[in-house]
């Protein structure tokens, strides 16, 4: 019996090798049928033709004939470059669908290479790449990428708009967004490989390596799949073996490519049978935690081995049984204890979440918490950690209270909508477990176009669909609600006096327009000389899908643009009124003295310094101003706050000064006049000023203060502040008065005035940075300018704020 059973698996295997070569041949007849556009039979002749001047076998001709229609040369064999087609890509030929051909990919054709995962698009009319198989990804990631818009920047759509392989490693500058790829961590090779028939682009490919060990050992193909096992010749026969997938791709689209749509839609990651057809699949592979539901609880009474799980995520998963079959017994024996199913009984029944512990050992789950979803039927398990805060299990459980199921039932021409889905319609009185025939709500007219086009795609085109759409209640605020859906085939088809399906659905939504739509259509197919129907193959013969209520989220999105709008508004007035009080502060205050008279007999030099641009501009200003008899008068001062108000009354109050010096030049009848002007002025305002008046005819400086930082005498050396008769601020007091002060010099002094934001620290007080200052200031430079230079620059001041210096040296 031994003998035969070997016999048996070498014949087997000599099938097998055999059915790869007449793939393989069947390939390169498609190749010479696509280029010359000839028949199957003319191209089988010309292949063999080839072979006969040659003298190779037709084997070895159409391996060549792939490899070059994949865009690599056919030399001799010796040639090290040569890159000929494995048998092994036979088996793409086999496949069934999407994930049977990645996992052929990886385990058959690139097998020697070995990958970590592959995944395969079907190219849309749009230009949207839709998932139509994988493996080796998690399922998160998977669905998350069902569809890839074509303005997103990703490895596939790289490929896509370039038409040839693209690659991308680790060390690899910019990265375009990669299925699988999070953090910041090495992620290995990948590479995404355009799929063609003819010219025609249909698809796509992603391959993934593993990154190359940290010891650097496995540089060769058999190293696990390492990012650096792949040289220029392994990348294209890499390349070579994906594109000869495309004939695959090709048979399994069928005539109709449109059809990968629906079956992108259905790919659950590892999820089949019930779960796939669940409308909750969506929903709990979008949770981070694990998730599943749990249906058969509207029997009495509940008992464990009734319940089954019709949808669970990967995390969910990885806490169930392998192998094991959809009972909840089997699957999650933990969950099937006599006081849990009570607790779900309990949720299905009232519909009030609740948590609930569990006892699960070293699977790290100690409690669960569930909400009802879909009538009393059904219920949505979270498990989570009791160390999780409570306010994150709340906010996940009020997130799934948001959702209703609904279900269209063919044969009763009815519509049961789950309980929950009638409060978001605000319907509830309308319940019954048969399901209705009408609509329980009313659509916003202006919707009304996009549910019936909601309506069609599922009926008529027999593809899952989405759409959202406003509710109307009478006396209150519109609903704003999304549906989503899929039809689950019947088994006769549409032509098969299956008529009620589609008109059926039609009746229950309202849409009594979808029978003149798809008349239309079908007579404009026959116009255009279509063969497609305009029907799906298989009538639907129920569609399941789930309502969820986005009113709140809307609302937020609408108020947080609004918030945006406005934002941008306030920046956009805050940059003009700032660019405004920076022009008006740089056409009043120079960055350096102007206007100083000849042969005074003084010296003077002056700097700015502007404030940072997070505090904004600010009131700071000085003025040289010369008057008759040759006298010059000096001013500098700090009007209190940033911005334009402050700039806007430094203005008035630098022109009021110079305005009124024009009839009295007495500093302190000068401050006078110009605290009446402070107080005057509309907004309250408070400002620091001092006025120096230089009479080279008595040699004497005349001077007055009001609140501002005291002067600085420099005399031989040494450096002194003079405070004699400081007075308030301007306006600060209505009815000050400032006096006049005398201050005798000789040549060679050096008059120092400043404002304060010189010498402002914010953990420091007046008399440490003063005595900084003095320090600095004691040695003036022969230029004047350097002088302040170098002050300026050595200042500690840690405020941002603008600074002004002004300097008079005596002759």
């Amino acid at each position: 019996m031994s003998e035969d059973f070997a016999a048996h698996r070498d014949r087997l295997a000599r099938e097998r090798r055999e059915h790869r070569w007449d793939a393989l041949v069947d390939q390169a007849v498609g190749v010479v049928m696509a280029r010359s556009g000839c028949g199957s039979a003319e191209a089988v002749a010309q292949l063999a033709a080839i072979a006969r001047r040659s003298g190779r076998p037709l084997r070895a001709v159409a391996a060549d004939v792939v490899a070059e229609a994949a865009g690599l040369a056919a030399d001799a064999p010796p040639d090290p470059d040569v890159v000929r087609l494995h048998p092994e890509v036979a088996a793409l030929d086999r496949s069934a669908d999407g994930d049977e051909l990645a996992r052929s990919l990886v385990t058959e054709a690139l097998g020697y290479s070995r990958p970590s995962g592959a995944v395969i698009g079907v190219l849309d009319d749009d230009g949207t790449v839709a998932i139509l198989g994988s493996t080796g990804f998690p399922a998160r990631e998977i669905r998350r990428w069902r569809r890839i818009p074509p303005a997103v920047d990703t490895l596939i759509n790289r490929a896509v708009r370039s038409g040839a392989p693209v690659w991308i490693d680790d060390d690899s500058e910019d990265r375009p967004v990669v299925i699988g790829q999070s953090g910041t961590g090495p992620h290995g090779t990948r590479v995404a490989v355009p799929l063609r028939s003819g010219r025609m682009l249909i698809g796509v490919v992603l391959l993934a390596w593993r990154p190359m060990p940290a010891s650097g050992h496995g540089s060769g193909p058999g190293s696990g799949g390492a990012a650096g096992a792949l040289d220029d010749r392994a990348r294209r026969e890499v390349e070579a073996v994906v594109q000869a997938a495309g004939p695959a791709l090709l048979r399994m689209l069928g005539e109709d490519l449109h059809g990968a749509e629906s079956a992108a839609a259905g790919v659950a990651g590892g999820t089949t049978g019930a779960v796939a057809e669940s409308p909750w699949q969506d929903v709990v592979d979008l949770l981070d935690v694990p998730a599943l539901v749990v249906t058969g609880l509207e029997a009495m009474p509940v008992t464990a081995d009734r319940l089954h799980v019709t949808a669970r995520n990967e995390a969910a998963a990885d806490l169930m049984l392998p192998g094991a079959d959809r009972s909840l017994e089997a699957a999650a024996p933990w969950l099937a204890t006599d006081d849990v199913v009570e607790a779900l009984a309990v949720v299905a029944r009232t519909g009030t979440p609740r948590r609930h512990p569990v006892k699960t050992g070293r699977l790290g789950v100690e409690a669960v918490s569930a909400v009802r979803a879909g009538g009393v039927t059904s219920v949505l398990v979270v498990a989570h950690s009791t160390a999780e805060p409570a306010t994150e299990v709340d906010a996940t459980l009020e997130r799934l209270g948001r959702f209703g199921t609904w279900t269209w039932d063919a044969a009763g021409d009815r519509v049961r909508w789950s309980p929950e889905a009638l409060r978001i319609m605000g319907a509830p009185a309308l319940g019954d477990p048969t399901g209705i025939n009408r609509p329980p709500y009313t659509v916003h007219p202006d919707d009304a176009e996009a549910e019936r086009r909601f309506i069609k795609t599922l009926t008529t085109e027999g593809r899952p669909a989405e759409v959202e759409f406003r509710i109307v209640h009478y006396g209150g605020e519109p609903t704003r609600v999304r549906l989503a859906a899929e039809p689950v085939p019947g088994r006769h088809g549409a032509g098969s006096g299956g008529s009620g399906g589609s008109d059926t659905l039609d009746r229950a939504h309202g849409a009594d327009r979808a029978d003149t739509d798809r008349a239309e259509s079908d007579r404009a197919d026959r116009a255009a000389g279509s063969t497609a129907p305009s029907r799906p193959a298989t009538a639907p013969e129920r569609i399941v899908g789930v309502i969820q209520d986005v009113t709140d989220w809307r609302r937020s999105e609408t108020a947080l643009e609004v918030a945006r709008v406005q934002l941008a508004a306030q920046r956009s007035r805050a940059d003009a009124e700032r660019n405004l009080a920076s022009a008006l502060q740089q056409a009043i205050v120079p960055g350096a003295a102007r206007n100083e008279p000849p042969h005074t007999g003084v010296e003077v030099a002056a700097r700015y310094r502007p404030a940072s641009a997070a505090a904004g501009v600010g009131g700071d200003w000085y003025s040289v101003f010369p008057l008759r008899d040759a006298q010059l008068l000096l001013a500098i001062g700090d009007v209190a706050g940033h911005g334009l108000p402050a700039a806007s009354a430094m203005a008035d109050v630098h022109h009021g000064l110079r305005g009124m010096a024009l009839a009295e030049n007495r500093p302190g009848r000068l401050l006078t006049l110009l605290n009446e002007l402070v107080d005057s002025m509309p907004e309250f305002t408070i400002a620091s000023a001092c006025c120096l008046l230089w009479d080279p005819a008595r040699r004497v400086v005349r001077w007055g203060n009001a609140g501002h930082p005291a002067p600085i005498r420099v005399r031989g050396g040494a450096a002194e502040t003079i405070e004699d008769h400081v007075g308030p601020m301007l306006g600060a007091d209505s009815q000050a008065v400032y006096e006049d002060c005398d201050l005798a010099v000789e040549s060679g002094d050096v008059l120092l005035l400043y404002t304060d934001g010189l010498v402002e620290r914010r953990r420091a007080g007046d008399d440490e940075t003063t005595a900084y200052l003095l320090g600095q200031a004691r040695d003036p430079d022969p230029d004047l300018g350097r002088y302040l230079d170098r002050i300026l620059a050595g200042a500690r001041s840690d405020t941002d704020d603008d600074v002004c210096v002004l300097a008079v040296r005596f002759e």
